[in-house]
């Protein structure tokens, strides 16, 4: 096995399933698959929302991992580095699905949106009632609804902030963009997504 230096982060959790790895243990990677593929399943279908596809690049993101860990260097947390496979994977069929016509929406069913998403920054408006009211069934389900009618890019930003709540430097870092350009992202998508849930309770 063929690897570059090695400077694992001493925050890292899977320093020491890292370094068996790079020792020999190939073993070592099943533990790796075992801790965070719950998480990684779980943000393939918020960013892609069919579940059978969602998992095809989850499983595709640990292959994937399996090929390029010997290259890893250790420069981020294994859990960072894994994420940003697993979001260009989504990315991949997304853009597969464009390229075949794939038509179907999001469905609503994957858990995409709930409460730890209706935070008072993203759906806050003049009305100072307004997030009494999105925690009721209707404006949930209406986020729902309205998450799935996003371009990727806003739900991708949205989902990582929101929902796997990174920061924004983690996002950044994530994504390959500066801090700057992660906020107006973020801004832009939490808008469209208000209009979004206005659009579906006043239909």
């Amino acid at each position: 096995m063929t690897a570059t230096q090695f400077h694992p982060s001493v925050d890292d959790p899977d320093r020491e399933a890292l370094e068996a790895f790079r020792a020999g243990d190939e073993g070592a990677f099943d533990l790796l698959v075992l801790r965070h593929q719950d998480r990684i399943v779980r943000l393939a279908r918020r960013l892609v929302g069919d579940p059978e596809s969602a998992l095809d690049a989850a499983q595709e993101t640990f292959v994937k991992a399996w090929r390029a860990l010997p290259r890893f260097q250790g420069a981020s947390r294994f859990s960072t580095w894994l994420t940003r496979i697993a979001i260009n994977q989504c990315r991949n069929e997304l853009r597969r699905r464009r390229t075949v016509k794939h038509t179907r929406p999001l469905s609503l069913d994957v858990e995409v949106v709930g409460s730890d998403v209706l935070r008072r920054d993203t759906l806050a408006t003049a009305d100072p009632g307004a997030y009494e009211v999105a925690r009721g069934r209707e404006v949930d389900e209406a986020c729902r609804a309205a998450l799935s009618r996003l371009d990727p890019d806003a739900r991708e930003i949205l989902v990582l902030r929101e929902v796997e709540g990174l920061s924004y430097e983690d996002m950044a870092a994530l994504l390959d963009i500066a801090l700057g350009t992660v906020r107006s992202r973020l801004h832009r998508a939490r808008n469209e997504l208000r209009r979004h849930v206005a659009g579906v309770l006043d239909g």
